[in-house]
Parts: C-alpha cells; sequence; structure tokens
C-alpha cells in the first residue's frame, strides 16, 4: 500500500510504500484508519515520526535502521520516518515499509505541525494503461 504524509494544504511531504508481508497486523490497523490526522515530531535527530491515536503493535522487532526505513513505534503510537542512519533505536520498532523518492522536506518540519496520512491512489492519467485513458 502506498501512503503520503501531507499537509493540510495538500502538498506533500513523504511517500512510502507499506508492505503486508513485513507487518501484517500493523498493516491491517494503519490501512482501516486512513486517512488519518496526525501531528509531526522527531525522534533525536535520526527520525520523523507522525502521532496516529491508534495502538501500533511490535511484530518483528527492528533494532536500527537506515534513512528511507518506515517504521512502527508502539510506545508513541506512531509512524516513523528514518531520516539519518542510527545504530540502536531509542525504542523498540517494526520495519513496515521505505520511503518512494526524497524525504528532505522532513528536515525542516516544525514540532507539532498537523498532517493528515492517507493512501495514494492513482489517477486515470498517469496509472491507467494507455487503452483505458479518458474513460
Amino acid at each position: 500500500m502506498r501512503i503520503a504524509v501531507k499537509r493540510p494544504n495538500g502538498s506533500v511531504l513523504v511517500e512510502a510504500e507499506i508492505y503486508r508481508d513485513w507487518c501484517p497486523l500493523n498493516y491491517e490497523i494503519i490501512s482501516a484508519i486512513l486517512p488519518a490526522k496526525a501531528r509531526a515530531y522527531t525522534l533525536d535527530s535520526y527520525a520523523v515520526y507522525f502521532t496516529l491515536g491508534i495502538r501500533v503493535l511490535l511484530e518483528k522487532p527492528y533494532e536500527s535502521a537506515k534513512p528511507g526505513d518506515v517504521l512502527v513505534i508502539p510506545y508513541t503510537n506512531s509512524i516513523a520516518v528514518v531520516i539519518e542512519p542510527v545504530e540502536k533505536l531509542r525504542f523498540k520498532s517494526t520495519l513496515i515499509g521505505k520511503t518512494v523518492g526524497g524525504f528532505e522536506t522532513l528536515r525542516n518540519i516544525r514540532k507539532g505541525e498537523p498532517v493528515i496520512i492517507d493512501r495514494v491512489t492513482k489517477s486515470k492519467a498517469s496509472g491507467a494503461a494507455p487503452w483505458e485513458r479518458g474513460r
């Protein structure tokens, strides 16, 4: 499932692919609440996390992370995007996906900034086969 974290004005901060095989329980939990309003916070200097307001679970513990990893953190009930490499994560986490494209805009996010997390849907113009466009 492709998700996007957006500002309330619709500008996309980051997109990520979440993999059901990596985290089946969290995949279902997250899928059920989208679209979700959240707030952004930094975790030390290595990640930006987005509070979900629902409980997420530790499935397969993940101890170190690299930029672009997307995690769930049960302690903060959040999804996080790793922006700097880290050898030992501060909280127990589960790897659920990877970012798609860049995530540099997250480096300038304000503490407590409101965001919306939602599925990315393919538009007919870009996602449809050539013979299906315009239908």
